[in-house]
């Protein structure tokens, strides 16, 4: 849930920066939302899941349950420095 909400919250904060500079809002509101989801699945597939089955093999279930939030802030992670590498640096069509 959490995440879901993060992520409609960075497709409109990429939409607002992209009308703001003259850019196509709705393309840059779906990368925005890639940039997150595509880490956060990544992570948690690949690192998350597996760390998790070895905490609750040793009873560490309130380490685990922080480690299952932690695909959430990784993908926000790279949806911020997406946004400063990215969409700031992107020229706007009058300046071309």
């Amino acid at each position: 849930m959490i995440g879901g909400i993060l992520a409609i919250l960075i497709a409109l904060w990429y939409y607002r920066t992209a009308e703001a500079r003259h850019l196509p809002g709705f393309q840059w509101a779906a990368g925005g939302a890639i940039a997150y989801y595509v880490p956060n699945f990544l992570w948690s597939l690949l690192v998350a899941k597996p760390m998790m089955n070895q905490l609750h093999a040793q009873n560490a279930t309130g380490m685990a349950s922080l480690l299952g939030f932690s695909s959430v802030f990784v993908g926000a992670a790279v949806a911020v420095l997406v946004y400063f590498l990215v969409l700031r640096r992107t020229s706007t069509p009058e300046s071309n």
